[in-house]
């Protein structure tokens, strides 16, 4: 009987440990400072390699909105994609040397919002993004 319900409980821990999220982080880093609130994300780092993902939430009653962000990358070369409705979209594609500060993407209130930030090769810089209201 024991060993009937510690194997129930072992498969029930791997469901829940590999269902939790549609995205995961899956990265090397060196120097990475990373913030997190309910409705903005921060990330700067010395060296990124693989996808960095954030989750947030736009959390306005009745609000719609875009994403304000700014990506600064000094060396290497950065995607950053947002994901709020099952479809992972574009932001910005940024390479070594450029820096952008622009709004884009459409947010609607109550809706959880994952944010990617891909680096396929060694890349230095700073991302910050923001969920605002119109």
């Amino acid at each position: 009987m024991k060993r009937l319900l510690s194997l129930i409980m072992t498969f029930a821990l791997l469901i829940s440990l590999f269902s939790c999220g549609k995205y995961t982080s899956s990265y090397r880093a060196i120097g990475l400072v990373r913030s997190n609130t309910s409705h903005s994300c921060e990330a700067s780092f010395y060296s990124l390699e693989g996808e960095l993902v954030f989750k947030i939430k736009k959390t306005d009653s009745n609000q719609e909105g875009d994403i304000a962000y700014s990506v600064e990358v000094e060396e290497g070369e950065i995607r950053l994609y947002y994901d709020i409705f099952g479809v992972k979209e574009e932001l910005a594609h940024v390479k070594a040397g450029e820096a952008v500060s622009q709004r884009g993407g459409y947010v609607e209130a109550g809706h959880t919002v994952y944010i990617i930030i891909e680096a396929t090769q060694k890349s230095r810089g700073n991302i910050s993004v923001e969920l605002n209201h119109e």
